[in-house]
């Protein structure tokens, strides 16, 4: 065993390597798309056990030697566990942990069954802990107040009054290696949470959380592609909500604003589930209908149309209105590989000359 301050000081610095690209890796790989604050799933919480679980291994593979007693940052794993996913994940992470302590890092005597069985104990109450509604910071102070009670006691029961010394650097230990876990982790969340807020106003209409022009021409091109070599049906819907300016002009903006979300609503509920609906510019929006030949994807467009038609639509200060959309249908076919966005166009527009509030197709 190595002795002397600049080894612990080596430990400790190498257990904070570990901390650190552990933390790192987990949230860029395995959960890359877990947001901030969002509720784990059962099977999202058993797989942080797990993690927390292999974390803990690394932690005490890599110890830190003081004098004859050895430390490691294992209840830091039950802990991130804890913060992570609740009482399930850090059961399953200290139950890992105090099993892998027993049988893969020396042999099973008294001292070890205590350290073990303390392990579980603590993942125990921190699991409590952080199952109750306390703030992101109040459950790490009470988890590292927990953590640390518990195993000076053990260092006392195991060590007698020459368990003092490593109690003490196993206090400071855990407070600044539990400081530093508890600010990597919250940056790398607020970090995550705000690249796939990113990511998805990238793709996304904010207002009706409807596919944004973006991905409409993206997913155009492809399905269109795709459609062309699998010498499938492909349809485009173009759908304009008629007077749109008049409700604005009447009922401000806001409620525009809050008659779009509406409208894009009522189209996702009145269209197939595996149709691509966006929100391509200001009152328009675009339904792509795969695997849809031409006269059904008619009498889709009638349906939607009396659907808004009939629909009640309520405004911010709980005002009803009624209002009508006007929809242009083009199909593919194979003289309008290269135009058939601009054919539904034209189709739209006829069923504005006509007197909107109908369907119309070229």
């Amino acid at each position: 065993m190595r002795d002397g301050l600049f080894y612990t000081i080596q430990d400790i610095i190498a257990n904070f390597a570990i901390l650190t690209a552990f933390l790192f890796t987990t949230s860029l790989v395995i959960f890359k798309k877990r947001n901030l604050g969002e509720t784990p799933t059962f099977f999202e919480k058993i797989k942080i056990g797990f993690v927390g679980g292999l974390l803990g291994i690394l932690l005490m593979a890599f110890k830190v030697n003081f004098e004859n007693t050895i430390l490691d940052f294992r209840h830091l794993a039950i802990i991130l566990s804890a913060i992570g996913g609740g009482l399930y994940s850090s059961l399953i992470a200290g139950l890992i942990i105090s099993v892998m302590r027993l049988f893969a890092f020396g042999s099973i005597t008294p001292n070890t069954l205590v350290a073990a069985a303390n392990t579980f104990v603590v993942s125990l109450g921190v699991g409590m802990i952080c199952s109750m509604y306390f703030s992101y910071w109040k459950k790490w102070l009470y988890s590292l107040l927990i953590a640390n009670v518990l195993t000076s006691i053990v260092f006392f029961i195991n060590f007698g009054k020459q368990g003092l010394d490593p109690a003490v650097l196993f206090i400071f230990m855990m407070f600044i290696g539990g400081v530093f876990a508890a600010y990597l982790s919250l940056f790398l969340a607020k970090a995550k949470s705000y690249s796939l807020r990113m990511e998805k106003e990238a793709t996304f209409d904010f207002l009706t959380e409807l596919n944004n022009h973006r991905t409409f021409d993206t997913v155009f091109n492809t399905s269109l592609k795709n459609a062309i070599e699998k010498n499938e049906y492909l349809t485009l819907m173009l759908v304009d909500i008629d007077y749109f300016k008049k409700v604005n002009d009447t009922y401000g903006h806001p409620n525009g604003d809050y008659l779009l979300k509406q409208v894009g609503e009522l189209l996702k509920n009145t269209s197939r589930n595996f149709d691509v609906i966006s929100r391509i510019g200001g009152e328009e929006f675009s339904i792509l209908l795969f695997d849809c030949p031409h006269q059904h994807a008619l009498i889709i467009a009638e349906r939607i149309r009396l659907a808004v038609q009939d629909h009640s639509f309520v405004l911010n200060d709980g005002t009803t209105i009624k209002i009508t959309i006007s929809i242009g249908v083009a199909s593919l076919s194979k003289n309008n590989r290269d135009d058939m966005i601009e054919q539904a166009d034209v189709a739209l527009y006829k069923a504005k000359h006509n007197g909107r509030n109908q369907v119309c197709s070229i």
